[in-house]
């Protein structure tokens, strides 16, 4: 049950956040205007609340949210692209520090190992 209602939650989410259903919605409530209106502008305005903002703005506002929601997705995608390509060059980086860093440790264990002996020699 909880499949099918993740489905279906899904498939009205990006049906309802249409431009198509945006035009179906507005189309139902602009033909009875043909008919029958409001006669005072309180029915007018109760109207107007009650059809276009709740029930033509919200696919558009729908339809934003999903757009924005890619574009921010595209963006997040890249910016993981970059920091591991960047991750990529940090770790070569500390690879050949840590084989510096060891050479330099030899370096001067052979330089120590010198200096003692000359040392030793020059009492």
């Amino acid at each position: 049950m909880k499949r099918l209602n993740q489905w279906l939650g899904d498939k009205l989410a990006i049906w309802l956040s249409t431009m198509g259903c945006f035009y179906l919605i507005f189309a139902l409530v602009v033909v009875p205007l043909f008919f029958q209106h409001p006669q005072d502008l309180v029915g007018w305005v109760q109207y107007i609340v009650q059809s276009i903002f709740q029930g033509v703005a919200l696919p558009v506002l729908g339809y934003v949210a999903r757009i924005s929601g890619e574009k921010q997705e595209r963006v997040m995608n890249e910016t993981h692209d970059v920091v591991m390509d960047e991750l990529a060059i940090v770790k070569k980086e500390l690879a050949l520090a840590n084989e510096e860093r060891d050479s330099l440790k030899e370096l001067i264990k052979e330089l120590h190992q010198i200096t003692q002996k000359k040392t030793k020699e020059s009492l």
